[in-house]
């Protein structure tokens, strides 16, 4: 509940709170989407340049979804777009949720992982699993208590992502 409770709380565009949350614990539900992500990984990564599918396999990354029927929690962040304020505006808003969850759920000793969708097909078959026939879906937020300590990714140096003054 902290961790939804920091998603509440996260700042969004005109205080408009465009976010639903589906908590998802029951196992048939995780299985299909488990199936689900597995079979529309296995397809895109076949897209992978060789050396993307190298760099993710080497921090334990794979088509294989099979293991999200095991995560004890699946969250969907659902989220409606209004007529009144831009799409870009209400994702933007979506996502500061979702920064807030992941940093909650870190807070809490709990490990996180952000699952997103890599086309259409397969977040409408998430929105048939899940009776979310109103709006959309932003990611599946994934929490349990990791095995082992994930490797950090590599991030570029300081420099090169800040400047002052001018760009």
């Amino acid at each position: 509940m902290k961790i939804l409770e920091a998603a509440r709380w996260a700042p969004s565009a005109g205080n408009c709170q465009p976010w639903h949350f589906v908590v998802v614990t029951d196992s048939q539900t995780k299985t299909a989407i488990a199936e689900i992500s597995t079979k529309f990984s296995k397809k895109h990564w076949t897209q992978f340049s060789p050396e993307r599918a190298r760099y993710l396999a080497a921090r334990g990354g794979s088509w294989d979804k099979s293991y999200m029927k095991d995560i004890p929690i699946l969250i969907a962040v659902c989220y409606k777009l209004s007529e009144n304020m831009k799409d870009e505006l209400i994702l933007g808003s979506v996502w500061m949720a979702v920064e807030n969850m992941l940093l909650a759920a870190t807070d809490e000793g709990i490990g996180s992982c952000v699952y997103t969708f890599l086309n259409r097909r397969e977040e409408n078959e998430f929105k048939e699993i899940l009776h979310a026939s109103q709006g959309e879906i932003a990611c599946m937020i994934q929490l349990g208590y990791a095995k082992i300590e994930p490797i950090s990714p590599s991030r570029k140096q300081i420099k090169e992502i800040v400047s002052f003054e001018h760009l």
